[in-house]
């Protein structure tokens, strides 16, 4: 499941009530902070998922992220967090091309800092506005129903008078 979708749900979940929104918030950025060290290190060691995984993105793509990764670490590290395929690949490339881990770390969390409140705030939000779209809609259902009782009365009033004048 994309890392958005589940940010989105966990936001949509604390509007609801059942879940602290600042813990929720805090917890999504521990857990991403964790999953990148993990691939960091996993990238560092060269075990055999994080080669799989290489090997899988192509090595076109590698290259290219390669050389960023190598030119504009700081920048590509922060960026890569929102870029779907980056953010998958970016950990393990930063660990096996050996960056420096301070600094891979430095650009992640902040990247992390931003990434997740962004997302789940938007999840939260949206649940409060589906609210008010809804109270509109039931406002509209009702203007609805009388067009539509108008346009029956109108139909059936149209039909009587040509049957019978």
């Amino acid at each position: 499941m994309p890392e958005e979708i589940l940010l989105l749900g966990i936001g949509y979940i604390a509007d609801v009530g059942n879940l602290n929104l600042y813990a929720a918030i805090f917890i999504s950025i521990a857990g991403i902070m964790a999953a990148d060290n993990m691939w960091y290190w996993l990238g560092r060691s060269h075990s055999s998922i994080a080669q799989k995984l290489i090997r899988g993105v192509g090595q076109e793509k590698i290259k290219i992220y390669e050389n960023m990764l190598r030119k504009h670490t700081g920048k590509y590290v922060f960026l890569s967090r929102f870029i779907p395929g980056a953010r998958a690949i970016g950990p393990i490339l930063a660990g096996s091309i050996k960056i420096n881990k301070s600094h891979f770390w430095l650009f992640n969390i902040v990247a992390g800092f931003l990434y997740a409140p962004i997302f789940i705030l938007i999840g939260y939000y949206f649940n409060y506005n589906l609210e008010v779209l809804m109270s509109k809609v039931v406002s509209v259902r009702h203007i609805v129903f009388i067009l539509f009782l108008s346009a029956v009365g109108l139909g059936t009033a149209y039909f009587v008078k040509k049957k019978l004048f």
